[in-house]
Formats: structure tokens, C-alpha cells, sequence
């Protein structure tokens, strides 16, 4: 079986490679301080706000 054909073959990929691969850093404009919600419609809306200020600062930039 080809591994287009196969809806679990990246499992496959992954376990035969043993690699880690890192994630990408990125650098916020601005801090971002913890804190809590006390519904899912808050914490929405406070994502909503913070796309839109990373949005309006320029974007993320990525760390070398």
C-alpha cells in the first residue's frame, strides 16, 4: 500500500524516523501576561484581541 493511500502512514513516517523536530520561535511586539477566564466566550474574545493587536504591532517576527 502507497503511503497516500494510507490515512495513518505518518505515524509510520514518524516512528521510523525518531527525529524531534523543533517548533518555530516567534517574538511577541508585546508581553503577554497570564491570566484567567471565566467562560469560553471571554477567553474568545480576548483571542479575538489579540490577533488583532499582533495584527495592528505587524506581526510576529520569527527568532533566528
Amino acid at each position: 500500500m502507497k503511503y497516500t493511500d494510507d490515512y495513518n502512514a505518518k505515524f509510520k513516517i514518524w516512528a521510523e524516523e525518531r527525529k524531534v523536530h523543533p517548533l518555530p520561535e516567534f517574538e511577541f511586539p508585546f508581553k503577554i501576561e497570564s491570566r484567567k477566564f471565566n467562560s469560553y466566550k471571554e477567553f474568545d474574545d480576548w483571542k479575538t484581541d489579540l490577533v488583532k493587536r499582533i495584527a495592528k504591532a505587524g506581526g510576529l517576527r520569527w527568532k533566528k
